[in-house]
């Protein structure tokens, strides 16, 4: 399954939703919110990436993840350049590593989901990379 593709779905950058986004943050920076803003905050494509691969959830079941032990163990997000304000960006997730380990308490699986963000011309925008680690039961 290491390397098979999740899904595909798009997200658009809506100028309130960053702002939202930003207040939340505590982040006043003014290319963030206001009439002169212009990108989103470096961790804003969280807010979006769940819903836009959506699609891809039966691989977790492929997977025998255990849904009651799963957590969230790492985010990274790698930029090619600055996501910006009312564009729409394509997203394409895939799996893209699997292991388990093992120590006094059981064995925990780990998958690595990658994310390639590109925009409108096709170009990468962003990577993203989410360890997800379930307890085998």
């Amino acid at each position: 399954m290491i390397g098979r593709e999740l899904s595909t779905g798009s997200a658009r950058v809506d100028a309130p939703h960053v702002a939202a986004f930003a207040r939340a943050l505590r982040d006043p920076n003014p290319a963030y919110t206001g009439p002169d803003a212009t990108t989103a905050p470096l961790t804003y494509p969280i807010a979006f990436m769940a819903q836009a691969l959506a699609g891809g959830s039966s691989t977790f079941d492929e997977l025998g993840l255990n849904f009651m032990t799963l957590i969230h163990g790492e985010q990274e997000f790698e930029y090619i350049r600055p996501v910006r304000l009312g564009e729409t960006l394509t997203l394409t997730g895939r799996v893209g590593d699997i292991y388990e380990k093992t120590g006094s308490s059981g064995t925990l699986d780990f998958v690595v989901l990658e994310t390639e963000a590109r925009d409108a011309e096709g170009k990468p925008v962003f990577f993203s990379r989410n360890v997800l680690i379930s307890k085998r039961i």
